[in-house]
């Protein structure tokens, strides 16, 4: 008997997974070259590679269960979800960071005008 989830064969949802986690690998959240905030490794590292980790994790969990390890399979695709959680902490938090270095910018750029000549 083939496993299947929604109807469709868990190796064609491994497959998909693996498609996601190739894409995201390529197109993700680079720092702009105007961006003000630097970014630690850890924050650069998280958010380069975190994201294609949980698809990696789910494509080995339907492939897992494909193959008839159902419960490693699920434990292994459970384990995109605390990996997820700490990829969006990091996406989050690196906004927030380069929101408050703009704002901090815009400030000192208001304080350098008040005192110009007109």
């Amino acid at each position: 008997m083939m496993e299947t989830l929604l109807g469709v064969p868990l190796v064609f949802w491994g497959a998909l997974c693996l498609a996601v986690a190739v894409a995201y690998y390529y197109v993700w959240p680079q720092p702009g070259p105007k961006r003000l905030a630097p970014r630690t490794v850890r924050e650069h590292f998280v958010l380069r590679y975190f994201h294609s980790l949980v698809w990696v994790l789910l494509a080995t969990g339907c492939f897992l269960g494909a193959g008839g390890a159902g419960d490693l399979g699920r434990w292994i695709a459970m384990l995109g979800i605390p990996v997820y959680i700490v990829f969006l902490v990091y996406v989050v938090r690196d906004r927030k960071k380069e929101d408050d270095a703009r704002a901090a910018a815009r400030r000192g750029a208001g304080n350098q005008d008040m005192g110009a000549p007109l």
